[in-house]
């Protein structure tokens, strides 16, 4: 089993260097290469899958990374294994349709599976140091995804998401550090175990950890890197950043919040507070979006807000904690899926026409009717409409935030509560507004066009993804008990007597879908859609609002950028002042002549003779050896400042 773990991490980043040298020989032949290794993967996992339900995995290498390589894998982390190895196969067959007419390919598609590599080494880390390490990995290698297209809009995404990844990473640095020099550990179970010996500075360490994956997992305020990097990597890439690597940054939400802040109420607060702004901001800047991948980008950063927020919930350790984190593993698979549906629905216009703006490319499905078939799936999948998985993880969700609204007796319960829904409803109204765009405005410029283009591999990737969110929205039992399993990680209880289709469940569901529909009709068609030229074209009012990042982000830090300089030279300077003036103030009192820049054989025979001097006059050996210490200093100083 040790050797099947550590083979399973390195197939990626092996055969990223093998397929590379294929790729420069026979491109086809590379493409079927990874396509089999990537099967090879998934087909791993699930079997660790079947192998880590009752019993964990474990794997040690000493000296690794200076700590060792602890590989864990448990019910809990297969999850994510499992949903990474099979997004990872579906956007390899994807990507070598839509990648036909680019460029540096078989640079692509070594990064592609070295990110692979890193982002399950994420999920294996027993280790937090082999956490931040592979973390770091993850973001150098996506980066090169990210700017794979290399004009100035892809590099200017690049530039960002590779900053604020390298930020967070020196913060979660700092954090490790503070948790090591407190706990004295590193591995997650030891930390755990120590963590009774942090006060109030689990705070410091908590919350600095949190901000790190807070930026992986899109959440305000660390979110504004999102819209411009999803926009900006090629559809596959997108859709990767979404289903997969936006979970890396939930995984380390959920790890902080067991084995450093459990049971923590301002910890947990806090955490509630980002998620349902994240929640209702994503889904309300979506609503005004023209470019469909701006759209889809706002409304993954709305569904991690769904995710973070049972992560909160799971933190207060209280009875609706089971529920919480079942339902969190839930909505983690399920976005996962219909996440990948959509980008890759939506990447077949682009494939052809290199445009996603609605203005430009409505109409685009109306006569594709395998097409529409699978974004109607997706599009109700993430409305959570009856029926489609996202029914199930969302009413779940909810049901457990209004459990831990009762227990703690939280104030404007009411208000949070319909924040919910609303949130929800939004993801109705700008789903109707791509889905009547595309599907249902007629357009001649594009009738029958591109038909028979679409590749069977194309459709294999909309195919699996729809098979399974159908699956996982009508036979949900099947899926709990092994969820159930993953709780045991966690010491909960297991969650039973789940009623998904209740009236209620329908009726809440239905609600937000008629709200959503008001929306998109009495907002997003009358205030946001304007005619020009004989034709309706949507317009974005979003654009001259307050950015974050402009006004807020860059300012700051340039700020404190300069602020630290000024007084970083301040202190500088004083130094130099200072010894400068010890060093003259040394030199006059053993003669030595200040404005002679060298030393020469006559202030050396002073300075012997001054030792000489002290020495006889010293009361002891000790004495003697301290003075002349202090002297060989003092010259070492003359040295450096002159």
């Amino acid at each position: 089993m040790k050797l099947i773990l550590i083979t399973f991490l390195l197939i990626p980043f092996m055969s990223a260097l093998i397929g590379f040298f294929i790729g420069k020989k026979n491109e086809n032949l590379r493409n079927i290469f990874y396509d089999c290794i990537t099967f090879l993967e998934f087909l791993i996992s699930l079997y660790l899958f079947k192998e880590s339900l009752y019993s964990d995995l474990l794997f040690y290498i000493p000296d690794i990374m200076g700590v060792g390589l602890n590989l864990k894998i448990d019910s809990f982390r297969i999850l994510f294994i499992v949903l990474t190895t099979f997004v990872w196969f579906l956007s390899t067959i994807y990507s070598t349709q839509y990648l036909i007419k680019y460029k540096n390919r078989n640079r692509y598609y070594t990064f592609f599976m070295m990110t692979l590599g890193a982002t399950l080494g994420i999920f294996m880390s027993e280790n937090i140091i082999n956490l931040f390490t592979l973390f770091e990995i993850m973001a150098f290698t996506s980066y090169i995804l990210v700017i794979h297209d290399e004009d100035k809009y892809s590099h200017d995404a690049g530039k960002m998401y590779i900053l604020i990844s390298v930020a967070g990473g020196m913060v979660s640095l700092l954090g490790i550090f503070l948790l090591y020099d407190y706990t004295n550990a590193l591995d997650f179970t030891l930390i755990r175990e120590n963590i009774n010996l942090l006060g109030k500075e689990k705070y410091i360490i908590g919350f600095l950890l949190m901000s790190t994956f807070a930026i992986k997992a899109c959440s305000f305020p660390f979110h504004i890197w999102l819209p411009k990097v999803y926009p900006a990597a090629p559809m596959p890439v997108t859709a990767v950043l979404s289903a997969v690597l936006s979970k890396a940054g939930v995984f380390g939400l959920i790890m902080i919040s067991y084995y450093i802040m459990p049971s923590d109420s301002i910890y947990a607060y806090t955490l509630m507070v980002m998620s349902l702004i994240t929640m209702f901001l994503g889904g309300f800047l979506a609503l005004f979006q023209r470019n469909v991948k701006r759209i889809l980008a706002y409304s993954s950063m709305s569904q991690l807000g769904y995710i973070t927020l049972g992560v909160s919930i799971f933190t207060f350790m209280k009875e609706s904690s089971s529920l919480a984190l079942l339902s969190t593993l839930y909505h983690i698979i399920n976005h996962g899926i219909f996440k990948v549906l959509l980008f890759f629905t939506i990447g077949i216009i682009y494939m052809f026409v290199d445009d996603l703006s609605i203005n430009k490319i409505r109409g685009f499905f109306r006569h594709k009717n395998l097409i529409k078939l699978f974004f109607v799936i997706g599009m109700f999948a993430v409305c959570g409409f009856p029926g489609f998985n996202g029914f199930i993880s969302k009413n779940l969700i909810h049901h457990a935030f209004l459990e831990i609204i009762h227990e703690n007796h939280i104030k404007y319960g009411f208000l949070l509560n319909l924040i919910f829904n609303i949130s929800s409803s939004f993801t109705v109204a700008y789903m109707l507004k791509i889905f009547i765009s595309l599907f249902v405005e007629s357009n001649n410029e594009f009738k029958g066009q591109f038909k028979n283009k679409i590749k069977k591999r194309g459709i294999f990737s909309l195919a699996i993804p729809s098979i399974l969110i159908i699956y996982l929205g009508l036979f949900a039992n099947d899926f709990v008990k092994y969820l159930n399993l993953s709780l045991n990680v966690f010491d909960l209880e297991h969650v039973s007597h789940l009623e998904f289709y209740s009236l209620t469940n329908i009726k809440s569901s239905l609600s937000v879908f008629a709200l959503g529909i008001l929306i998109y009709f009495l907002f997003i068609r009358r205030h946001l859609r304007i005619l020009k030229n004989g034709v309706n074209i949507y317009i974005n009012p979003s654009l001259k609002w307050m950015n974050l990042e402009q006004n807020f982000y860059i300012p700051l830090f340039s700020n404190t950028y300069k602020s630290f300089v000024k007084i970083f030279s301040l202190v500088d300077r004083s130094f130099i002042n200072l010894f400068t003036y010890l060093k003259n103030s040394f030199l006059e009192f053993i003669n030595i002549d200040v404005s002679n820049k060298n030393m020469n054989d006559k202030d050396i025979n002073n300075i012997k003779d001054l030792c000489t001097h002290l020495r006889v006059k010293g009361n002891s050996l000790s004495s003697s050896i301290m003075l002349t210490a202090t002297l060989l200093v003092i010259m070492i100083l003359f040295k450096m400042v002159i």
